[in-house]
């Protein structure tokens, strides 16, 4: 990886726009009503570098002043400059911002380079990677209805449901969806934010163990997160469900911290979670970390909206991941569109490929469209 050395040209001017996003998502430990985006653009030379992250959930009026801090001080400086400030303030600044600030700065640098960033980033696999079809409600009918869209509109490969850490509930939802989905056809996980151990010993990890054969007897075929547990545990937990793929995220975040302390063992697949890794360099040192314990990869999703999508599939494709989840959203991504002139991927029912001969993330956005479309866009 380059750590963008040599990539002298000065960053000109920063353009970042809120964006508010009105929609219900159901979580076991809580409920999201709105949540509040941020999209970074850095500018240099006519071109432009994109990142995303959320900053807030369910707080519309949220200051960005100290988003906007940071970001000053990178005005100004080069691309190999700014990217070396961020790396020193990892784990001052907020972990979203650097991320978002790395995704932008890779971005820049290959379109003002002419070379795509994953090559920046040493990524080289292109295999198109599967793109889930997410479904986060409680609500039967709202589960039925969505996964009858995903098999009518052919993007029902692998569905991700939202689980609750409630036993007859999440039965529930699993047998909805197998009843439209069977095996044969979809693989279907379930995210239950550690609902079923809300904190370590809690309950014992045989009585999580048991809810794991449980939902694995109703058709579940991976469980991501299914409680806050020790490294054993983790371990200990797909050990003792062999019929159930078990994927850690939590432990993951941040990848800086989960570098040192992840091991193989604790799931069959592991979750490279945006708007949680900080980095998207550490990020990658990650995935091939958890490659080397011979495990699969999943890309996950903070419910991103724009620039975000697809980067994140554009490393899902390069690091040979078995599906990601970060895919732009009916409705709540829908203004976002408006406003793309070129993209460097296309989602075909559930498969997502990487159009050929990009520079930097391939992502070309109408500046004009994006202050029309945003809650509010400031240039610095």
């Amino acid at each position: 990886m380059t750590m963008l050395k040599g990539f002298t040209q000065p960053i000109e001017r920063i353009h970042v726009y809120l964006m508010e996003v009105e929609a219900l998502r159901a979580f076991s430990f809580g409920t999201w009503r709105n949540r509040q985006h941020v999209f970074i653009c850095l500018e240099s030379n006519a071109h432009q570098g994109w990142g995303e992250n959320i900053v807030s959930v369910n707080n519309p009026d949220v200051p960005i002043d100290s988003w906007l801090a940071v970001l000053a001080q990178l005005k100004g400086r080069s691309l190999e400059d700014a990217l070396a400030m961020v790396r020193l303030n990892l784990g001052l600044w907020r972990d979203r911002l650097t991320e978002a600030i790395e995704m932008a700065l890779f971005d820049l640098a290959g379109k003002l380079g002419r070379v795509s960033a994953l090559q920046l980033l040493g990524l080289h696999k292109t295999n198109p990677v599967a793109g889930a079809w997410v479904i986060l409600s409680d609500d039967l009918a709202v589960v039925e209805s969505s996964i009858r869209h995903a098999i009518e509109t052919h993007q029902a490969e692998v569905v991700k449901v939202k689980l609750f850490g409630d036993l007859d509930l999440d039965q529930s939802i699993i047998k909805l969806v197998r009843r439209y989905a069977p095996k044969e056809n979809t693989f279907l996980l379930g995210d239950v934010n550690c609902g079923y151990c809300p904190k370590e010993f809690d309950v014992t990890i045989e009585e999580v163990e048991q809810a794991m054969h449980t939902l694995a007897s109703v058709g579940l075929d991976a469980c991501e997160d299914p409680g806050r547990l020790t490294i054993e545990g983790w371990v200990a937990l797909q050990v003792k469900c062999p019929e159930l793929a078990i994927i850690p995220d939590y432990p993951l975040r941040p990848a800086r911290l989960a570098n040192k302390t992840l091991c193989k063992g604790m799931g069959r697949f592991y979750n490279i979670h945006p708007g949680s890794m900080a980095s998207i360099i550490d990020a990658i040192e990650l995935a091939g970390k958890v490659q080397s314990f011979g495990a699969g990869l999943m890309i996950g999703d903070d419910s991103l909206i724009g620039p975000g999508c697809t980067i994140w599939q554009q490393i899902a494709i390069g690091l040979g991941a078995s599906w990601v989840e970060a895919v732009e959203k009916e409705n709540d991504s829908d203004r976002y569109k408006e406003a793309i002139q070129s993209s460097a991927t296309k989602q075909s029912g559930s498969f997502i490929e990487l159009k050929p001969n990009n520079h930097g993330f391939g992502l070309i956005l109408d500046l004009n469209m994006m202050e029309e479309i945003a809650s509010k866009s400031i240039t610095i």
